[in-house]
């Protein structure tokens, strides 16, 4: 160990702890590590809680041995003497106790070396060293440690996902807890620890409206992905879901997501088709995947895919032609898997006119056709609106009126 090093550490030399700063960072890089362990040997001394004078030596030896490490690029080399010091931390007090705010002295080391090690988040054999520890303290309580390994993690995400994955139970819980941060590390583990991440699905679609904007869209996502590659799992989700389609910055991403899940799970979304109407009426960008969730639903049943068709042929008198082949698309699935909604001869109407409001004009009077001919076949009880659904039927008859008159103010 350099002389001067040895000096400071040995006798714990305050006044010479400066001069170390003097010295070139390669006349002492080799001998970092036996500096980090001395330091690690006075710092779990019994008395170091209550010795300010060996305090401040080690926080000034640590700033040195950091900065030399940094400017020697030597972290591969001194990684295993950095983190074991960094480790020992873990076996001492690391949150401030009553209305003391100050850090602990062990906090402090812990603080000192956290970036040193974690900023080389692309170094794989420094990471498969610290992401354990990493993990570890964020399930220690001091708030500031936590803020800075989940900045860190965040980054070692991008790089060094496997060693994050390993964590993922851990680092869910810590999110869970308030360390909305870590949030941007789930989308970067999903894939491989998926049933990890499902089993507290619920409470983190919960916490969307507790989320700051940039939280948000890391939340939403992971939602996008589980969505894209388990839309099962987000079924029971879909009443919160939906209830957040009103804020702006969400709207688009999360009607993707329920798209996936209503060909999944399309019964899922029966009880929300009126509010998703209303939402695809705020903005043509979204009414696309509003029809794409009717034709979803509407393979249910006939009585399904009526209903669904009727909105589905409104929009065709309303919406930009760029979203029409998306229209068609939806309303053909349906009419090819019930050909009775339009008394099997829906291919005939397609292929009458290239113009999408004469094909819109033609299934919306077959629809009322088939309306009518269901209510007159009922019987009286459905025409007065009374007794098996005849109410919805009027609905239906009311829908395509509407469209009609849409289809009127345009030829006029």
């Amino acid at each position: 160990m350099h002389h001067l090093f040895s000096q400071v550490l040995g006798q714990r030399d305050l006044s010479r702890a400066g001069d170390l700063f003097s010295l070139e960072d390669t006349e002492i890089e080799h001998c970092l590590s036996q500096a980090l362990d001395q330091i690690k040997d006075i710092s779990c001394s019994p008395d170091y809680l209550t010795n300010d004078n060996d305090q401040a030596v080690v926080e000034i030896c640590i700033t040195r041995i950091t900065t030399a490490i940094r400017e020697t690029g030597s972290i591969e080399r001194h990684s295993k003497a950095l983190v074991g010091l960094w480790e020992s931390c873990l076996e001492h007090n690391l949150t401030p106790q009553g209305e003391n705010t100050e850090d602990t002295p062990h906090a402090k080391i812990a603080s000192d070396i956290t970036s040193c090690i974690l900023q080389n988040y692309s170094c794989p054999s420094v990471m498969v060293l610290a992401v354990p520890l990493a993990v570890r303290f964020l399930q220690r309580g001091n708030r500031e440690l936590s803020r800075n390994m989940s900045s860190y993690l965040s980054l070692a995400a991008i790089a060094e996902a496997d060693l994050l994955a390993e964590h993922t139970e851990v680092i869910t819980l810590s999110v869970l807890g308030g360390n909305h941060m870590l949030l941007r590390v789930l989308p970067s583990v999903y894939a491989r620890q998926p049933d990890t991440i499902h089993r507290h699905l619920g409470n983190l679609t919960r916490m969307m409206s507790h989320l700051e904007t940039p939280e948000k869209q890391h939340l939403i996502r992971l939602i996008q992905m589980v969505a894209e590659q388990h839309p099962l799992m987000l079924s029971t989700q879909v009443p919160v879901l939906v209830s957040y389609l009103s804020d702006h910055s969400l709207t688009e991403a999360l009607l993707g997501a329920l798209v996936d899940v209503s060909q999944a799970s399309p019964s899922s979304l029966i009880n929300f088709l009126p509010t998703l109407r209303m939402v695809g009426q705020q903005s043509t960008v979204f009414q696309g995947s509003v029809a794409k969730i009717h034709g979803s639903v509407g393979i249910i049943s006939e009585t399904h895919a009526h209903s669904s068709l009727v909105y589905l042929v409104s929009l065709l008198g309303t919406m930009e032609h760029s979203f029409h082949h998306t229209l068609l698309l939806e309303i053909r699935a349906l009419t090819d898997r019930y050909p009775s909604l339009l008394g099997g001869s829906s291919k005939d109407i397609y292929r009458m006119s290239n113009s999408f409001t004469t094909i819109a004009r033609l299934l919306g009077r077959r629809l009322e056709d088939k309306t009518h001919s269901r209510v007159e076949e009922a019987g009286p009880s459905l025409q007065t609106g009374r007794g098996g659904g005849g109410a919805s039927e009027q609905l239906l008859q009311v829908n395509v009126q509407s469209f009609d008159k849409i289809m009127g103010d345009e030829g006029a």
